[in-house]
């Protein structure tokens, strides 16, 4: 799945209904044994490997609530994200963007999730999004009680897992994956190339999958224990919305969980309506209104 089809939607949003961005302050480096502060490029270490990424603050006084945005696949860095602080921003919300390890600036080797490798990277995407999470819990503008977690595609694979390891995230957003396998996933994607199945007959073949599963999250949900907000579009053709609403719902259910759907029928993977070709004007504001509920703002 590519996180750059999700920018591609915010960047409509954004063009047609955000503010300007805000300007940032000069890039800092947090001084030893000191607290950060301010906005800027920080450096956060996660045992040998360095992550490199952006602090985006609002220009209204703080401590701000702070959103870690977690890509999907693909090799863009923090740079490609920029676009969400035009979203947060202006609603008194901070944005921390950063480079995937190996990529950009970060340091470390980075490699494609697959079938094989899943089990592994995936694990060690969420050790690099907690240490942002303890970094941002000490900077000085930043509400240790308000860090909450945005993961696309993808990264709704690794959202619930940083969740799982900490008690400074306050809930997490997962948009467009995180409830089917890598394998579910990749063999629906698979089955999708064919454009005469239908959405419903692309679901019912799901049920004779047999082969591996590589990463499964149904543990990770299982133990969820904070708020979470699903948001899936009914016609994306590249992860199965309708069997990771079954598998949540189920979890929900089972273990009493705070599970949140947000179905947008004709919303595709890249967050347009099929219908109109258009970005929905209600995907963030009704997003927003749950995100607010879960702050107390």
């Amino acid at each position: 799945m590519n996180a750059r089809i999700f920018l591609n939607g915010l960047v409509l949003v954004c063009v047609t209904l955000i503010l300007a961005a805000c300007k940032n302050d000069s890039p800092t480096t947090p001084p030893e044994n000191d607290a950060p502060k301010g906005a800027g490029d920080f450096a956060i270490k996660n045992g040998e490997v360095t992550i490199a990424g952006t602090l985006d603050l609002p220009s209204t006084p703080g401590p701000y609530p702070v959103m870690i945005f977690i890509p999907g696949s693909g090799q863009e860095t923090r740079e490609a994200d920029r676009p969400v602080r035009d979203i947060l921003l202006p609603r008194g919300v901070a944005l921390f963007r950063y480079d995937k390890r190996g990529l950009g600036q970060s340091t470390g080797a980075y490699q494609n999730v697959n079938l094989q490798n899943s089990t592994q990277l995936i694990p060690e995407r969420a050790s690099d999004v907690l240490a942002i999470v303890n970094f941002l819990a000490t900077h000085q503008d930043i509400n240790p009680k308000q860090i909450f977690l945005w993961g696309t595609s993808q990264g709704a694979w690794v959202a619930p897992l940083v969740a799982n390891q900490t008690d400074k995230v306050a809930f997490i957003i997962c948009v467009n994956g995180g409830g089917s396998s890598v394998g579910v996933e990749i063999y629906y994607d698979d089955l999708a190339d064919n454009a005469s199945l239908s959405i419903e007959q692309l679901t019912a073949m799901l049920a004779n999958y047999t082969g591996a599963h590589g990463y499964d999250p149904t543990a990770a949900l299982q133990a969820l224990n904070v708020p979470a907000l699903w948001v899936y579009g009914g016609m994306d053709r590249s992860n199965p919305t309708f069997y990771d609403i079954t598998q949540l719902e189920k979890i929900k259910q089972e273990r009493n969980k705070d599970f949140t759907v947000l179905l947008f029928p004709n919303m595709n993977h890249d967050l347009i309506d099929v219908t109109t070709s258009q970005f929905d004007p209600q995907f963030f504001p009704q997003i927003f209104a749950w995100g607010q509920s879960k702050l107390g703002r």
